[in-house]
């Protein structure tokens, strides 16, 4: 809307007004006075002037804050622009990831089972230390019964057995050599 169209719908509205108070009260309000072509083409400027001035800064902030979008946005297509330029650049590695992250499943189930070996190894492993002791204490109980045995003949043969008389032995004893 336009200021002049605002101060003829202003100025009819206040004319309709005063001339319905003016019935009320019966005064007559025709102007006795007329304004000039002139004089209304000044007013009409005075008003776009003031008008322009409460407007303006307004309008400068407004473009201000224009003006450091567009910068910004300038700056973030540059940023886009060459991150674009980056992923072309790197498309290959790109390929070679998406291949390897597409493998990922196999090298999880092939984990899992390596996973699954190694606690069945550790069991077995468990299993045959377990029996290892087992035998290591029956080998020392083995041995330390024949090294009671050895000690047993060894105090046998020490000692003098008595026999039947032979020719060569009237004592009936029988003397023990040991080689």
């Amino acid at each position: 809307m336009s200021v002049i169209s605002a101060y003829t719908i202003h100025s009819t509205a206040l004319k309709q007004s005063q001339e319905i108070a003016a019935m009320r009260e019966g005064i007559n309000l025709e102007p006795s006075f007329t304004f000039s072509e002139q004089d209304k083409d000044s007013f009409v400027e005075h008003m776009t002037a003031g008008v322009k001035e409460m407007v303006r800064p307004v309008e400068e902030a407004i473009l201000t804050k224009t003006d450091e979008l567009l910068q910004s946005q300038g700056q973030l297509e540059a940023v886009l622009v060459g991150e674009d330029k980056r992923v072309e650049e790197n498309r290959d590695i790109l390929i070679q990831i998406h291949q390897t992250m597409n493998r990922v499943p196999i090298y999880r189930q092939k984990l899992l089972q390596i996973k699954k070996e190694m606690a069945n190894i550790e069991r077995r492993t468990s299993r045959l230390g377990t029996k290892s002791q087992q035998l290591k204490a029956t080998r020392d109980k083995i041995l330390e019964n024949e090294r009671l045995q050895a000690a047993k003949l060894a105090k046998l043969e020490a000692r003098v057995v008595t026999t039947t008389p032979t020719p060569g032995n009237s004592s009936g004893k029988v003397a023990v050599v040991r080689e």
